[in-house]
């Protein structure tokens, strides 16, 4: 079972006895990091339900098997953030829809990163709820994956939530968010709960060496920067995201070994961009940074260079300051998703970074 799955042998052992036990929950929520496989598991159980063959058969070529994975089967309906319908132009909103759905069934782990700002919209949601309710086309079961369940809004959240409350006998929902607390109580006091873990360096090294032609330390390195993602290791080994990790970190280090004005020229070029995906990847640069700083306090080598620097880093802040600036780098991180201004967040962490290290 979740053999496209790499690693998460707690959460596919609890999945596993659900599905063998043919006790599965009509809502369960998967939680965890970015990259860490929460899509593709929700994809690949929302398969095995609809098989014609049962879902603890084994079976993956049936016709229903791979009309699923496709995300072609009439029964299996997929939610994520999106762009509203247009008044007009109707028919190239819904080409554009489907291409998204085809990138999403084309391969595990597939590059897809949602803007902090945008929703699963209502259009899409109705859409949904309607044919929920109606009987199955295949006279099976119906299922219903969320990708990114916090971005439901209260408004589409409410709309699902008559369904979750009193779900129909064979309809299943299965959403998946980065946070338990990030998505409406309401939901999620109806749903089970299955966690997701980062991902060793070791797995996604391996992943890396089935799936790309890169060299050893090629794939090492990316590893490493991918902070227990898969999608984000992929995207340091072909997307070239080093400049804006490396951007990040010498932010960083004027910010921590400078003045005050290193901090205000740090936070002046972010005063016109609204370039969230790029706020968000040297935010999560800061974190990485940080999280060394603490590993070489505690007289571990995190590798990748910049041991001398981080040596003298760690000598100039305690442990409580570092602790202090992780919680308010995710604080940050949060604060992007709802839409406050990027240059008052940087301002503020580059701050935070400046005061940790005085």
């Amino acid at each position: 079972m979740f053999e496209r799955v790499v690693g998460q042998e707690g959460a596919k052992r609890t999945l596993g006895s659900m599905v063998e036990s043919g006790n599965i929950p009509h809502t369960l929520l998967l939680t965890g990091p970015y990259g860490a496989g929460k899509g593709e598991t929700a994809l690949e159980l929302a398969r095995m339900l609809l098989c014609e063959n049962g879902f603890a058969s084994g079976c993956d070529a049936c016709g229903a098997c791979r009309r699923a994975r496709l995300l072609e089967h009439p029964d299996l309906h997929v939610l994520f953030p999106f762009r509203r319908k247009p008044e007009t132009n109707d028919g190239e909103w819904y080409e554009e829809l489907q291409r998204h759905k085809q990138l999403l069934a084309g391969t595990a782990y597939s590059p897809v990163v949602y803007e902090k700002g945008r929703s699963i919209v209502k259009d899409i949601v109705n859409e949904a709820q309607e044919r929920l309710l109606e009987g199955s086309l295949e006279g099976g079961r119906k299922v219903c994956v969320i990708l990114g369940a916090d971005r439901l809004n209260p408004t589409t959240g409410n709309r699902l939530l008559k369904i979750l409350e009193e779900p129909p006998d064979g309809v299943h929902f299965i959403l998946t968010a980065e946070r338990v607390s990030s998505v409406l109580p309401t939901i999620v006091s109806r749903a089970s709960v299955v966690r997701f873990r980062r991902l060793r360096v070791s797995e996604i090294s391996c992943y890396l060496e089935r799936f790309s032609d890169l060299t050893p330390q090629r794939r090492e390195s990316c590893a490493r920067l991918g902070e227990g993602s898969i999608k984000t290791a992929m995207a340091f080994a072909f997307e070239r995201k080093e400049d804006v990790r490396e951007k990040s970190f010498a932010l960083y280090e004027r910010a921590a070994e400078g003045g005050a004005d290193a901090v205000v020229s740090g936070a002046a070029p972010f005063l016109w961009t609204r370039d969230l995906l790029e706020a968000e990847e040297v935010i999560t640069g800061f974190a990485l940074y940080t999280r060394s700083v603490l590993e070489r306090k505690y007289g571990i080598d995190p590798g990748g260079g910049r041991s001398r620097k981080l040596e003298s880093l760690a000598r100039a802040a305690d442990l409580s300051s570092l602790n202090r600036l992780s919680r308010r780098i995710e604080e940050g991180i949060e604060m992007l998703g709802r839409n406050v201004n990027i240059a008052l967040i940087m301002t503020q962490l580059l701050y935070e970074i400046h005061d940790t290290y005085r």
